[in-house]
């Protein structure tokens, strides 16, 4: 790429994303979003690998015996591994309201666990358990994640208003501490309680629905258009320009996006378990499995180039990078290679997963690919995260391998030029020696 036409574009990414990255990475609100999904990470993970067996993925018409046999085995298996399901995926919107709200805490120097609670109670105050939809337990689980968010900010806040001025009760530093806090929480607690309670009954009496439910009315034209292309590829565009520049966009854009990938795994877990068609690709499955394969910018290919170069300086990085891009850590190729502000890799770093995102999205728009289900580690192998996370998906796999190629065969012309720019380099440090 031209230099001039490369400094332009840095220049532009950094006087116009840099700063709101910036922002968005030092708001305590936004971190207190990602710090909760984090938490429930484990929780969610836990039921997703439960998926295939009670879930198995083999059609009803399917007579064959090892079919059959499966099935036989699931539903044995149900009684004793649905609940372990629906107490792990099922809650995760409670967990989220929990670690939202004690995150926020921490920042503002509050007490976290006496903040997480009140933000668990908050959410609970606003869901009416006699009107909870059918699916993995109703709005205490994907369904209800904007609600807990929403809660859990607005419990934080108010006890911080009240704490500012002094609007509770305080006890003598004699008392312990734990003691204190408590009595201190009260009044803020009943506020915020009672406050619920009225908007509540208000929005019940006038208006025949729940916050829950509004939410999910006022957030499904978001949702909807979060699960498209488009989103697929500016999502992938504002990561990869960021990182480019030095900027973890991919933390920026993943936060974000949680909350629209939860609701997806959700209404696509729900679809699984009535047998309906599921309804959302773009979820954190297809993100992990087959944009960032290898890390971001999809650099597993380099890895393999590197390990066969003649170039000592390449070599040793792609011996130091093998197994962490195994695992989709690529930072040892990102700072090695280097493709960070390396105005070669620039079209192929950011190219790649965008022609990577379009094929694999069009493919499943299609019929080609099955949709995911579960949410499984990020850092699992991409081929075997892929069809794993799809319920056992052998289409996906290939998918995730035909991704890989992809990369291998874009990122080749690239990666040989910047060989013979290194070989050339070397040849002149033995010559001066």
């Amino acid at each position: 790429m031209n230099m001039q036409v490369m400094g332009v574009l840095v220049s532009i990414v950094e006087q116009r994303m840099v700063p709101l990255a910036n922002w968005l990475t030092g708001s305590r609100h936004v971190l207190a979003l990602r710090d909760g999904f984090q938490l429930a990470m484990p929780f969610i993970i836990v039921g997703s690998l439960l998926v295939p067996l009670l879930f198995p993925p083999i059609s009803p018409e399917n007579t064959h015996p090892w079919a059959i046999a499966l099935r036989e085995l699931s539903r044995t298996l149900v009684p004793w591994l649905y609940p372990v399901y629906t107490h792990t995926a099922g809650l995760v919107a409670l967990i989220i309201a929990f670690g939202s709200a004690a995150s926020l805490a921490k920042a503002y120097e509050m007490p976290e666990r006496l903040c997480g609670l009140c933000g668990c109670l908050s959410f609970l105050m606003l869901i009416d358990f006699r009107t909870q939809p059918s699916g993995v337990a109703g709005y205490l689980g994907g369904l209800g994640v904007f609600t807990a968010l929403i809660a859990a900010i607005y419990a934080v806040e108010v006890i911080r208003f009240f704490y500012r001025r002094n609007w509770c009760i305080t006890l003598p530093t004699e008392v312990p501490l734990m003691t204190r806090r408590g009595f201190a929480l009260i009044v803020p607690l009943l506020f915020i309680m009672l406050s619920l309670s009225l908007l509540r009954f208000w929005l019940e009496h006038h208006f025949g629905i729940t916050l829950p439910e509004l939410l999910g009315l006022l957030f499904q034209p978001v949702i909807t258009s979060a699960d498209t292309l488009p989103a697929v590829l500016i999502a992938l565009l504002v990561a990869h320009l960021l990182w480019f520049i030095g900027v973890h966009g991919a933390l920026i854009v993943t936060g974000l996006l949680s909350p629209f990938w939860m609701a997806g795994i959700s209404a696509n877990q729900e679809a699984l378990m009535a047998g309906q068609a599921l309804p959302h690709i773009f979820v954190q499955g297809f993100w992990d499995y087959y944009l960032l394969i290898g890390g971001i910018g999809s650099t597993l290919p380099l890895v393999y180039m590197a390990l066969k170069s003649r170039s000592l300086a390449l070599n040793s990085v792609g011996r130091l990078g093998l197994i962490p891009s195994l695992f989709n850590i690529n930072e040892p190729i990102l700072f090695g290679f280097p493709i960070i502000m390396n105005p070669l890799f620039f079209l192929p770093f950011v190219g790649v997963p965008l022609v990577n995102g379009t094929l694999a999205w069009l493919m499943t728009e299609w019929g080609y690919l099955d949709r995911f289900v579960a949410l499984l580690p990020w850092s699992m192998p991409a081929p075997l995260g892929a069809a794993w996370a799809a319920n056992g998906s052998w289409s996906n796999l290939l998918m995730a391998l035909v991704c890989i190629l992809n990369s291998f065969v874009l990122y080749r012309p690239f990666f040989l030029a910047h060989e013979r720019q290194l070989l050339a380099q070397e040849a002149r440090r033995r010559a001066a020696v």
